[in-house]
């Protein structure tokens, strides 16, 4: 389920992106015919960088939506992310080569006190690459923007799908798997391809007319109670009674 959840999110970020930097293309040979009306002090240079800092960030807000446990989910961020490379990078346009602007704005923000506690701690990088965003936008580094919002995403997707840094799985379990069957020839074969997918070692240690025994290691993911239900459930098979019985380690 999360392989096919990954595609779709790979091939809508790839479109996405590939349309960003068609629209980007697009403006970029526009912008010189317009003269004044976009340059960097300019109400068009103005409203180009803020959509651009938008356009970066949208993408990346989606990720947090889409991979973010719900237990950690803090909507707040969602709508934080999208706004402050916005503001950041129309603040960067006012003060830009101006250290007059620059120390009145660091004046103002520090007698406005700003508190907030992050539910989760990987939710700071996301403050931090939303004003990394607004300050390329800001100073027009669009290229440069493009690219750290793409890398950001793409480390980002990549740690959800392989559970980058996720708590170490517990020992495999070990124990014997019985199944009681009417005796058929091909069962043994059957319960082997039941096996590979739950088993990481398995071993055939007595075989009855009226059933099997092996010892089975399991896979690190695998549960007893799965490879139970896989044999119970397959109707191939005619199990009359199947358990497992851990063995102590």
């Amino acid at each position: 389920m999360i392989e096919r959840r990954a595609f779709g999110l790979v091939i809508r970020l790839t479109a996405y992106y590939a349309a960003l930097a068609a629209v980007a293309w697009l403006v970029a040979r526009s912008i010189p015919q317009w003269g004044a009306l976009f340059g960097e002090r300019a109400p068009g240079g103005a409203a180009v960088a803020m959509l651009s800092a938008l356009a970066l960030m949208s993408p990346v807000a989606w990720m947090y939506m889409r991979t973010k446990p719900k237990a950690n989910y803090d909507p707040s961020l969602v709508q934080t992310v999208i706004v402050l490379p916005v503001v950041i990078s129309g603040v960067v346009l006012i003060v830009r080569d101006s250290v007059a602007l620059a120390f009145s704005l660091a004046g103002i923000v520090a007698a406005v006190r700003f508190r907030n506690t992050l539910r989760d701690t990987k939710d700071a990088v996301y403050i931090f690459l939303a004003i990394a965003v607004g300050l390329a936008a800001g100073v027009q580094s669009f290229a440069v923007g493009f690219v750290v919002s793409v890398i950001y995403v793409a480390v980002v997707l990549v740690l959800w799908r392989f559970d980058v840094g996720t708590a170490p799985l517990t020992d495999r379990v070990r124990g014997r798997l019985v199944v009681q069957t009417n005796g058929s020839a091909a069962v043994e074969s059957m319960l082997g391809g039941i096996l590979e997918r739950h088993a990481h070692k398995w071993k055939l240690v007595q075989s009855a007319p009226t059933g099997l025994t092996f010892t089975v290691q399991l896979r690190r993911r695998s549960h007893p109670d799965a490879l139970v239900a896989a044999v119970r459930d397959d109707a191939a098979l005619q199990v009359t009674g199947v358990r497992f019985e851990p063995r102590d380690s």
